[in-house]
């Protein structure tokens, strides 16, 4: 009797949740396409930040990458001394993305000093400051992310004047966080006062495979791609045509959405296609600099503004999946020898960091329901793994609602308390 009360309370306490919860998109797709209106975010100004620049690591960057020399980062500092926060990007996003730019802006506008950076696979990461050029093995890039952050606060220690650290991240990123919690417990160099994953990822093959899915299994032939993509030009115009241009804001997107009837399966081919372009560049950089000879030829040195168009040819949508096995397994059987690519799957786990995970006080993740890159497995681990350190949310899709006020609330509270309720 007494088990079945304290199930009907938490059912009750679950669905209370969910009706005080008021993030205005409940379809996981398309809250993922359209994030979080303006009007339901936090007030906050955006911030100006400074970008910042290192010195390559890699001596040897093909001259049609020059661009990527050098690794870049930014940075929002208070001008008096204030918490400061690092702020880690998703698969592929720059360190001054859109997502980028909003939460630091959100964080400085909470009073915190902002560091940006990118995860590892960044293009310019990738070129720049990787070892390997292959990332995929949790542990190992968070350990080169940690390295290469000690050179970010030797760059900027007459920048700004900080005091306590803290971490945060959303998708890759937010597992990346995780990562270097894990890392930082045992080296100490950091000593991050608190923790916060936003929307990561647990396993980086299940996820880029869930994602690979949303466009393989919804795009049947290229005239398919096609046309969806020349329906969403045309709406474009149209749309712009009938309201004097079109602004990409809350006001305009959802309208347009709606203007181009798109069902729920032109808003997966969408996130599909999104991440698609990414695996694109990631097969092709890290093809070029380990020299896989996978999809270029590795004796032949590429010149400055040569066209990419051959290469491209060549990848032809070429998934993450496909990366993984032609070029980053390849990699780690070279350094780890002996190494099978169920091992290498394990690898790119937060299951690598269990015990961490489990007994870490000054962490807190955050996920919904409806999270497009967790299995019900994947999520049921972070249920039974962290307890009360995890906050889920009942719908959002992925990092749609990670402007949302109130997890912005429950971030900050957090940070500031360390008290998850």
């Amino acid at each position: 009797m007494k088990f079945l009360v304290i199930y009907i309370y938490m059912i009750i306490n679950v669905m209370t949740f969910a009706n005080s919860y008021n993030y205005p998109y409940t379809n996981p797709y398309l809250a993922t396409v359209l994030s979080t209106p303006l009007k339901d975010m936090p007030e906050f100004k955006p911030v100006s930040y400074k970008e910042i620049k290192l010195p390559s690591d890699n001596s040897n960057t093909p001259k049609n990458l020059w661009y990527l020399d050098e690794f870049k980062f930014g940075l929002m500092a208070q001008e008096e001394r204030s918490p400061l926060v690092f702020l880690f990007a998703g698969t592929g996003a720059k360190y001054n993305s859109k997502k980028m730019e909003t939460m630091g802006s959100i964080l400085y506008e909470k009073g915190f000093s902002v560091v940006m950076l990118p995860t590892s696979f960044d293009y310019n990461y990738l070129v720049s400051m990787s070892k390997t050029h292959a990332p995929g093995i949790l542990g190992e890039d968070g350990e080169e992310i940690y390295e290469l952050m000690k050179k970010v606060m030797k760059k900027i220690e007459k920048k700004v004047n900080y005091s306590d650290l803290y971490v945060t991240g959303y998708s890759l990123g937010g597992s990346i966080s995780l990562i270097l919690g894990e890392i930082d417990s045992r080296k100490k160099y950091f000593n991050f006062k608190r923790i916060v994953s936003i929307n990561p990822t647990v396993n980086l093959y299940d996820s880029a495979t869930m994602l690979d899915k949303l466009l393989d299994d919804n795009i049947h032939s290229e005239r398919e791609l096609d046309e969806l993509l020349r329906k969403i030009i045309m709406g474009v115009i149209e749309y712009g045509d009938k309201t004097g241009g079109v602004s990409f804001d809350e006001n305009s997107i959802y309208p347009l959405f709606k203007s181009l009837d798109m069902d729920e399966k032109d808003l997966k081919i969408l996130i599909g296609l999104s991440f698609r372009f990414i695996a694109i560049d990631i097969n092709y950089i890290t093809d070029l600099m380990t020299r896989s000879g996978v999809y270029s030829d590795p004796t032949k040195k590429a010149k400055k503004y040569e066209s990419m168009s051959q290469y491209y040819s060549s990848i032809n949508f070429s998934s993450f999946e496909k990366y993984i096995e032609k070029i980053g397994y390849p990699v780690y059987e070279k350094t780890h020898p002996g190494i099978t690519l169920e091992e290498v799957i394990k690898q790119s786990d937060l299951k690598s960091i269990d015990s961490y995970l489990k007994t870490a006080t000054n962490i807190a993740v955050i996920t919904n329901e409806d999270e497009l890159i967790l299995t019900k497995d994947n999520l049921d681990y972070l249920k039974q793994t962290l307890g009360n350190k995890l906050k889920v949310y009942p719908y959002g899709g992925h990092c749609g609602n990670m402007f949302y006020k109130d997890n912005i609330d429950f971030m900050i509270e957090y940070f500031i308390r360390g008290d998850i309720k």
